[in-house]
């Protein structure tokens, strides 16, 4: 009995020992023996920038946040919804929607789950697409003769992704119009003449649809004036300061119904028509010219016609 307490009082001993300092106390150690867990969220991300990358992204760019073990990354929240986790303190949105505002956030997280506030919001509005899109081409047009000097066009309205804001009118491969609307007349052609016609949708953009089908016209014949008329033509005036041309015409030589300086202004054309002439009568013509001042020359030489 006395050897088997011996050998207890030894374990005992050797016991305390292994469990002594170096004054003799017992040591403390956390029950588990694991280090105390990390419940301490990073600072909220600051300085959040948002700019639109074309019509259909956003760059956004933020400061970094600081944590007590270590910052592992980022949740990206567009409209309230997190869209990404990025690591960096920037990132990219795509595949956004041409024209339209976004509203971001951004908070930072930790390797133990804890996540910081979320940053203050910025907002982004993506650009407007380019249009690139034409119109569709214009069909049904036709073309009807306006007379000897004319020609009435009229065609279906073209359709476009954005709108059509006029046409081109193109005369032999010419263009002479660009009406918003979807009829058109031509005039001062030639009579007895033949014209090929197309047109092309424009929109605000500047695209412009292909050329319609090809849509051809003759003039009709010029008609012979009437009998009380006087068709008078006379030689252009070569001077630089020449504002056009005024015609008299009375029934006694010399003698005209217009008053100097009133006589018909007919521009700078050197060919006019009198019109409504009484039946019976001879008529006396003479034509003269005016500069920019109103300065007007004398009479040119006169003509007469009987009418009939």
């Amino acid at each position: 009995m006395l050897r088997t307490k011996a050998l207890l009082l030894l374990a005992v001993t050797a016991v305390v020992l292994a469990g002594c300092n170096g004054v003799g106390e017992a040591e403390t150690s956390n029950a588990t023996g694991n280090t105390p867990a990390d419940t301490t969220p990073p600072s909220p991300p600051t300085g959040l920038t948002g700019a639109a990358a074309g019509s259909t992204g956003a760059n956004l760019a933020w400061s970094a946040s600081t944590d007590n073990v270590g910052v592992t990354g980022y949740i990206v929240r567009r409209n309230g919804a997190p869209i990404a986790t990025p690591a960096a303190t920037s990132f990219t949105d795509t595949g956004l929607s041409a024209g339209a505002t976004y509203s971001y956030t951004v908070a930072a997280r930790d390797a133990a789950g804890n996540m910081s506030p979320d940053s203050t919001s910025v907002s982004v509005t993506t650009a407007i697409a380019a249009d690139t899109t034409p119109p569709s081409t214009p069909t049904g047009l036709t073309a009807a003769a306006a007379g000897s000097t004319g020609a009435s066009l009229s065609w279906s309205a073209s359709t476009d992704n954005v709108g059509v804001t006029g046409y081109i009118v193109r005369r032999n491969g010419v263009q002479v119009a660009t009406p918003a609307a979807t009829s058109f007349a031509d005039t001062g052609l030639s009579a007895a003449t033949t014209y090929s016609y197309t047109v092309a949708a424009r929109d605000a953009a500047g695209n412009i649809s292909a050329n319609s089908a090809t849509a051809s016209v003759t003039t009709g014949n010029t008609p012979p004036p009437p009998s009380n008329s006087a068709g008078l033509t006379w030689d252009a005036v070569t001077v630089p300061s020449l504002n056009g041309y005024r015609v008299y015409f009375g029934t006694a030589p010399g003698t005209y119904l217009q008053p100097v300086g009133q006589g018909i202004n007919v521009g700078n054309a050197t060919t006019y028509t009198v019109m409504g002439l009484a039946s019976g009568t001879r008529y006396y013509f003479a034509v003269t010219d005016f500069d920019t001042l109103g300065q007007e020359s004398s009479y040119s030489n006169e003509v007469f016609k009987d009418i009939p």
